[in-house]
């Protein structure tokens, strides 16, 4: 039994070293067969993922658009010619001060006997006060008369002389005659024209005989002298006409601020200048004149094109003028404004066709040429931007500015067709060009409205006012530039320029 049982384990064994090495072989195999199994899996795995981001990625079109050159025209504006009136008040009120005060005491004096046997002396008692009437300037002078004469006649023994005194009062009426010269110069021409004696002085014995015709003659001939002078003087020294024209004529050739909140300027290119007879009354002696030329607003800068200086026309003398107001006003939108606007509105906007869809993500606007370009960034089915082009035009109905012919870009186009031709809808363009239509009636309002708050006695400068009122602004043309978009019209209304003393 021990021996069988040792034959039976020795078989055992035998056995086992014989089948043993292919069991470990078999179960080797299985396992590698169980690895490669995994990775097959894991591979498969890895593809399919691949697959689906694959056929993911092919659901977004990236756009490979060409941006459109940024590219500005010189701005030409067609300005009409306006007149407007100019009236420059000549400082009567300080001519006649100077003259009363180079007229002052003593005007003639003679105090010899030997020539005439007569001696005078004329004085000035009060102040005059001038009187305008058309070109003509007049006044009463008021002077008192104090004569001596005698005789004195050498006799056998002695000698016999007598003299005898007398005062009177005369009032001289003297005439200025006002006139402008081609070189803006003042000349002046004094007459006298009529006396009357208040108080006569009388000297009149059965020896000594003086008419007072005689008396009045040597005055009137001592003052026509002295006043004529005194007057020319007084123009010489303070009417500055030809001075204040020069001044006024270059000043107005510059910009200048109106109203700082709503940065408006103003500018006049004067061309000609003409003036009507010279009118006053009372006091005033006024020239009115006429000035053509160019008038410009801007709102939002102070750029206006360069123009070469026009240098002072020669004075003259029209019938009559007709003025045509109507200045050219121009208001620049900038892009950064229609951005905002654009953005503000549109920025989070969906289009859809299909299970396709797309996001307004931004809109840049800036200019070619004389259109309008709007670089809209989209994200979603199609990521990248779209430029679409438009004419800008203006509706003065509703005071607006629209896009007119606005489409894609030649380009975006072309790229669409290939990737993307469902944007090529007309219902995307639609969705955008609503979106660039800017109202300009609060801006035209706030224009007309500081316009006329302003130009009521608006000093430019010492001695410049401008006084004036705005109706409407009718709008023609917008231009394409690099600070915006420029809306020039005509604004209606008047403008007067009152030119006083500028030293």
């Amino acid at each position: 039994m021990f021996v069988s049982s040792v034959l039976s384990l020795e078989i055992e064994l035998r056995i086992f070293y014989t089948f043993a090495p292919m069991a470990m072989q078999n179960f080797c195999q299985i396992r590698e067969i169980d690895k490669n199994y995994k990775q097959m899996k894991h591979t498969k795995l890895v593809i399919i993922v691949s697959i689906f981001l694959l056929l993911l990625s092919s659901c977004k079109t990236q756009l490979n658009t060409t941006k459109l050159t940024e590219s500005y025209l010189p701005l030409e504006v067609d300005h009409k010619l306006s007149t407007m009136a100019v009236t420059v008040d000549l400082d009567i009120p300080e001519l006649e001060k100077t003259v009363n005060n180079n007229l002052k005491g003593i005007l003639y004096e003679d105090s010899k006997f030997e020539d005439d046997n007569l001696m005078m002396k004329v004085t000035k008692t009060k102040d005059f006060k001038f009187a305008v009437h058309g070109s003509v300037i007049t006044c009463d002078l008021p002077v008192s008369i104090w004569v001596k004469t005698g005789y004195k006649k050498d006799l056998l023994i002695t000698t016999a002389e007598a003299y005898y005194e007398a005062t009177g009062t005369l009032n001289v009426n003297v005439s200025i005659d006002f006139s402008i010269q081609k070189d803006w110069s003042v000349k002046t021409r004094t007459t006298i024209n009529k006396h009357t004696w208040i108080k006569a002085p009388t000297i009149k014995t059965s020896v000594v005989d003086i008419p007072v015709t005689t008396l009045a003659d040597i005055a009137i001939k001592a003052l026509k002298a002295k006043m004529t002078a005194a007057v020319d003087n007084a123009i010489a020294e303070d009417t500055y006409l030809r001075e204040t024209m020069l001044q006024t004529w270059k000043d107005f050739q510059a910009p200048f601020l109106v109203d700082k909140d709503y940065d408006l300027w103003l500018k006049i290119t004067p061309q000609s200048i003409f003036s009507t007879p010279i009118a006053g009354t009372g006091n005033n002696l006024l020239l009115n004149l006429g000035l053509t030329g160019i008038i410009e607003t801007n709102m939002g800068n102070n750029y206006f094109p360069p123009t070469t200086p026009v240098a002072l026309p020669e004075y003259k003398v029209v019938k009559t003028m007709k003025p045509d107001f109507s200045i050219h006003s121009n208001i620049t939108v900038s892009y950064h404004k229609m951005e905002e606007i654009a953005n503000t509105m549109m920025v989070g906007q969906e289009f859809s066709q299909g299970k396709k869809k797309i996001k307004i993500e931004g809109i840049h606007i800036y200019g070619q040429d004389d259109l309008l370009v709007a670089q809209v960034a989209i994200s979603g089915s199609v990521n990248g931007s779209i430029f679409c082009t438009g004419k800008p035009t203006f509706d003065n109905a509703t005071q607006s500015i629209k896009i007119s012919h606005f489409d894609f870009a030649v380009d975006t186009k072309s790229v669409l067709l290939k990737s993307a031709n469902w944007l090529m809808h007309k219902s995307f363009l639609k969705l955008i060009e609503p979106m660039l239509t800017i109202s300009m009636k609060a801006e035209i309002a706030d224009m007309l409205n500081t316009a006329n708050s302003t130009l009521k006695n608006y000093e430019i400068q010492k001695g410049i006012t401008l006084n004036g009122s705005l109706q409407n602004v009718l709008i023609h043309e917008i231009s394409v530039t690099r600070a915006g978009l420029v809306v020039g019209g005509n604004t209606n209304g008047n403008l007067k320029v009152n030119v006083g003393d500028l030293y």
